[in-house]
Parts: structure tokens; C-alpha cells; sequence
């Protein structure tokens, strides 16, 4: 009896063992699905954080921004998109080729 119950116990164990390891595998995907929304979630706190730590910029900022108006601000928006996007890119484009 006391052999069967050993014999009962050990099955279950590698049961069990079996079950955490297909658990383990589905919150890894999960995890891998949530990376990309997470790190934008950092990239968002890191900027409240500088510009609580800054705040002179972010008050030159909407000084800025209320002295070009409203039309001009898109445009310049728009621009200043654009320049970041040419040098990030060409950033990119140097470590790659190793320069």
C-alpha cells in the first residue's frame, strides 16, 4: 500500500512539474506580447519625469509654442518631425555600417 501511494505521489509530481512548464512557456508569450506597449510606457514616464525635473524647459516650450500660434506650430511640428526622423535614421544608418 504504502509503495502504490509513493508510486501515486510521483506521478503526480511530474504532473504538476508538467503543468508549471506549459504555464511558464504561456506567460512568456505574454510577456513578449506586452514588451513593445511597456517600453513606450517607460519612454512616457522618463519624459514627465525630465520635465518635472526641468521645468523651465516645458515653460519655454509652451511659451514657444503660444508666441509661433497655432498654424505655424503645425508646420514647424511637422518640419521638426521630419529632421528627427532624417537623423535618427542616418544614426541608425552609422552604427550599422560602423562608422
Amino acid at each position: 500500500m504504502f509503495t502504490g501511494s509513493l508510486t501515486e505521489l510521483a506521478r503526480r509530481k511530474e504532473q504538476l512539474i508538467a503543468r508549471a512548464e506549459q504555464q511558464r512557456r504561456v506567460i512568456s508569450v505574454s510577456c513578449l506580447q506586452l514588451q513593445k506597449p511597456l517600453a513606450m510606457v517607460d519612454r512616457g514616464i522618463a519624459a514627465v519625469r525630465y520635465l518635472r525635473a526641468h521645468p523651465l524647459l516645458l515653460a519655454a516650450g509652451v511659451l514657444a509654442a503660444a508666441a509661433i500660434g497655432r498654424r505655424n506650430l503645425l508646420g514647424w511640428t511637422g518640419r521638426g518631425l521630419f529632421i528627427w526622423r532624417a537623423l535618427r535614421s542616418a544614426q541608425l544608418w552609422l552604427r550599422k555600417s560602423g562608422v
